[in-house]
């Protein structure tokens, strides 16, 4: 997805970012520094919650 996709973004504990993003019924949360990334759930709440625990730093 494009960067005009983004829904939300996080700063990670470490610096990386954890972005939200969306397009209609297509919706992922991704970390910038650990690769880690979801396509269930309450996407909002799964970036701010991996935003505070992971310390992995940007990439």
């Amino acid at each position: 997805m494009t960067s005009n996709d983004i829904a939300a973004q996080y700063r990670s504990a470490g610096g990386a970012i954890v972005t939200v993003y969306g397009r209609g019924f297509e919706y992922r949360a991704e970390c910038s520094g650990c690769s880690t990334w979801t396509l269930s759930g309450n996407l909002k709440r799964w970036a701010q919650n991996h935003a505070q625990r992971c310390l992995a730093l940007p990439r």
